[in-house]
């Protein structure tokens, strides 16, 4: 089910280390770099707009601690994100080589298709397999 249409939802991921955030996303799991928009604090990143092979896209960001609306998170809130792929296995076999924590799988699951989920270094989880959302 491709689309030309441009996606209109983008998570927004807020990280300690954005930098180095980016690079394990393109790393472990295929993101594309679209853009990198530099923060004000040295190194910091105002936002970086990556690709997921479908066309999917996110944004990643440093989580500022002076930023107020990060103040008053507390500890952090686990987020998950599933990527659709045709390879689960493949994908999960790169992402743990470069440093992902494996969290499960891959198996298939109750509903026949094939899923995975890694954690990445900051804790966020990233699920993956072949169910389509039909």
């Amino acid at each position: 089910m491709e689309s030309t249409t441009p996606p209109g939802l983008w998570p927004s991921l807020g990280y300690r280390d954005a930098t180095a955030a980016v690079q394990f996303l393109k790393e472990a799991l295929g993101f594309e770099e679209i853009a990198i928009h530099p923060g004000s604090a040295p190194g910091a990143i105002n936002q970086a707009v990556l690709r997921w092979r479908s066309g999917a896209i996110i944004t990643v960001h440093t989580a500022e601690p002076e930023v107020v609306a990060f103040q008053d998170l507390g500890p952090r809130i686990p987020i998950g994100i599933y990527l659709h792929t045709d390879d689960p296995d493949g994908l999960y076999e790169r992402a743990v080589r470069s440093g992902a924590k494996p969290f499960g799988g891959p198996e298939t699951s109750h509903h026949a298709t094939r899923d995975a989920t890694v954690a990445d270094p900051e804790g966020c989880l990233w699920s993956f397999g072949t169910y389509r959302g039909d």
